[in-house]
């Protein structure tokens, strides 16, 4: 099967992209990696900056090879593994769409682009299993909801961003708070005083108000194909709010008790109807906070842990679960 991985950048290779191509090339698929910030269209075809994975690729590393600008349709399956820079998102994501008319992908692109985020929580994951959570771009919205209950630690957050960037708590009697909220929706206020007559335009910027919910430990689950297949618990560190690994938090293999699983399944077949087939999932039960779509992790924990590779199996599950994926490749 012909199978082309998009990432951001070949220059610097992480371990998910090596240890997907490595072990997509183990099992007998004519992998090539291409760069999801390059993709062109001359007339219908769609093209990309491409070359073949014909050497073990290292975790941090380059791409070992030169790439030329290929056809980006001539393949089987396409899975992206890195969102497009956001100066020109919305035309990738534009042309990958058109691209997903043509090929099968691992995860849909109307998924990817409608569900990785924190806005569409709910059409994925149960209400009962959703911390308490407004969004709206205007510090008097968000502020009319904070007011009734100031004595409660509040959580905000940007809806369209990860790894823990710009996730503040807001501690009762703080006199931070009325700043921080002013500051996430876009410091409207301040800057119409400063200009005047609106000159900046529009500054709104959306924001996430959301209940705290006191933990210190949180669980990634990789799902494939609607399942849970890995877990690593994620424990918070002592100078953190964040259960982000980039923020210092570290981790461990973990198991899932029945209520997680359970949680987990019901999350993963709501993904499937979107046609995500692989994504993770940040749980503290009964809570899900966040899901995970593009490179989501879940798979290289072990690997990173200096324990074995075990991914192999799951890999081939995800692209067996493709629909039509078998087909094209023959």
């Amino acid at each position: 099967m012909r199978i082309l991985l998009l990432v951001g950048s070949p220059a610097d290779l992480d371990i998910s992209h090596a240890l997907y191509a490595n072990n997509l090339v183990d099992l007998g698929h004519e992998v090539r990696l291409g760069v999801v910030n390059s993709i062109s269209a001359h007339g219908p075809r769609l093209r990309c900056l491409s070359g073949p994975v014909t050497a073990t690729l290292e975790p941090y590393g380059a791409y070992p090879g030169e790439m030329t600008v290929t056809d980006m349709t001539d393949c089987d399956l396409v899975w992206v593994l890195n969102q497009p820079h956001p100066k020109i998102s919305a035309d990738v994501w534009q042309l990958l769409w058109r691209a997903n008319l043509q090929v099968p992908f691992v995860n849909d692109v109307v998924g990817l682009l409608m569900l990785n985020n924190k806005n569409n929580l709910p059409l994925v994951v149960p209400s009962e299993h959703l911390p308490q959570t407004w969004t709206a771009n205007t510090f008097a919205a968000l502020s009319a909801v904070y007011e009734q209950n100031p004595q409660q630690r509040w959580l905000v957050k940007p809806p369209n961003s990860g790894a823990g960037a710009d996730v503040f708590v807001l501690e009762p009697g703080s006199t931070n708070n009325r700043a921080l909220l002013q500051s996430m929706t876009g410091n409207d206020t301040a800057a119409g005083s400063i200009t005047r007559g609106g000159l900046e335009g529009l500054r709104n910027r959306y924001c996430v108000l959301q209940e705290f919910v006191e933990h210190r430990e949180e669980k990634r689950v990789a799902l494939a194909n609607g399942q849970p297949v890995r877990s690593q618990v994620k424990r918070i560190s002592t100078a953190d709010h964040r259960g982000n690994i980039t923020q210092s938090a570290d981790f461990a293999i973990c198991d899932l008790d029945d209520d997680e699983r359970k949680l987990a399944g019901r999350v993963g077949e709501a993904l499937l109807e979107f046609g995500i087939r692989f994504a993770g999932i940040d749980v503290a039960y009964p809570y899900v906070f966040e899901v995970n779509l593009v490179n989501p992790g879940g798979l290289v924990e072990p690997v990173q842990l200096g324990l074995p590779d075990d991914s192999r199996e799951v890999i081939a599950e995800i692209i067996a679960s493709v629909p039509d994926v078998a087909k094209r490749s023959q």
